[in-house]
């Protein structure tokens, strides 16, 4: 197997060239692969980064006219890399070449898709906060659903050519590491491992911006567990409404009384609470919407991926709970009517509507909002399982068509 070792070089002319060399000069026989090529990414620097990368023998040099992003630097040396095998660091100086061969023997030793040095340990010298920053992501990756490595954003790491496609797409800026390390943790047909490794103060001034670059780590990692874990997510957000929607009415909250208190002890619904329960009804309306809303978008994840191993949390139980949205959108909306009888009574023989009965429309407001979403929602599951149908028989012809004529 050959090893292609990638290293992304933004205005690093105080360590690249020491980097290069040190890569140039690894063992192809000590990592047990057959040989190794070097690429050094210059990702449009305006010092000698690029000039000191050329002098090193065996280092190629690929130039990107203007600066693209850390990640973007890595995507180039992928699409130039002729290796089975890849690998990737930081050409600050911080990583140790030669922790390579510990890289590649675990990943060969566990058939990892991917494997990274971690460097969340006691005699790593990262800056402290950026160690509690990666402290605080690996709690938030955790808490989505996924337990896999403690260094979401290590700069260092190995993985397989031919598992790349599982990781993409991945971003053009610093917060590529998280992305593939996310996509990797949450996605069940990547496997993942980390090992810890010695890591040292960077050569020169970091890119990094704290808040910035925290922010878009934040970002990314949200936007990709969104694809895996969308009902985790949206299920947790319409937890917190509800509870929210839940306090306004048991709370007193700057009232005179808890709303629902006042009604059960007074049987009448006061004028002070109206906003109060028009609030009530937005968040309630908002909760059914987000938590059926994942329902029907964990349901996606499996016809994306390919595959129902990508589909978590007892399907069976999410699809019983999808089957039957026709019935409570209906039994929703035949509420809204039961609700509104009165004041649309009162409308039919009068043409007014008397101001006591001002809480039925919202109440019976949400009760339809309420069924029309259950029951749109339900149209685009059907859709859904429609499309899923026919790529799981897609895939069936296609692997008969192969056993009939093996040439195709």
């Amino acid at each position: 197997m050959k090893f292609s070792i990638i290293v992304p070089a933004f205005n690093e002319e105080g360590s690249i060239e020491d980097l290069a060399r040190r890569c140039a000069a690894l063992d192809p026989a000590a990592l047990a692969v057959e040989s190794i090529e070097v690429i050094v990414v210059d990702d449009g620097s305006t010092d000698a980064t690029a000039k000191k990368a050329r002098a090193v023998d065996g280092v190629s040099v690929i130039s990107h006219p203007g600066n693209r992003g850390y990640g973007a630097a890595i995507k180039t040396g992928f699409e130039h890399s002729h290796g089975d095998l890849l690998g990737f660091l930081d050409g600050d100086g911080t990583c140790d070449p030669a922790f390579f061969q510990t890289l590649l023997h675990e990943l060969q030793e566990r058939s990892l898709d991917c494997a990274l040095g971690s460097r969340m340990h006691p005699g790593s010298k990262m800056p402290a906060l950026r160690f509690l920053g990666n402290r605080f992501f690996r709690g938030l990756v955790s808490a989505l659903g996924g337990e896999g490595v403690s260094d979401v954003a290590s700069g260092m790491r190995v993985l397989r050519r031919d598992s790349l496609e599982r990781f993409y797409p991945l971003p053009d800026g610093l917060h590529f590491t998280p992305a593939m390390s996310v996509r990797a943790i949450l996605d069940p047909q990547i496997t993942i491992g980390e090992i810890e490794m010695p890591y040292e103060e960077r050569v020169g001034k970091s890119k990094l911006s704290v808040v910035g670059d925290g922010l878009r780590f934040l970002r990314v990692i949200l936007e990709t567990a969104l694809t895996y874990r969308p009902l985790r997510m949206l299920g947790f957000t319409a937890g917190l409404f509800a509870l929210f929607a839940a306090a306004l009415l048991g709370l007193e909250l700057g009232g005179p009384a808890a709303p629902l208190q006042f009604y059960i002890e007074r049987n009448f619904i006061a004028d002070w609470m109206v906003f109060r329960l028009m609030l009530v009804a937005v968040l309630l309306a908002s909760s059914v919407f987000l938590i059926t809303l994942g329902l029907v978008a964990q349901s996606l994840v499996g016809l994306i991926n390919r595959e129902s191993e990508a589909i978590p949390d007892e399907p069976g139980l999410r699809t019983a709970i999808l089957d039957r949205l026709p019935l409570w959108g209906g039994l929703s909306i035949f509420a809204a009517l039961l609700i509104n009888k009165r004041p649309l009574v009162s409308y039919w023989q009068t043409g007014e509507i008397p101001g006591e009965f001002w809480v039925f429309p919202v109440v019976g407001g949400l009760f339809a909002i309420v069924g029309i979403e259950l029951l749109a929602f339900w149209v685009v599951n059907q859709i859904a399982a429609q499309l899923r149908e026919r790529e799981r028989y897609r895939g069936r012809f296609a692997d008969s068509a192969i056993k009939r004529n093996p040439t195709l």
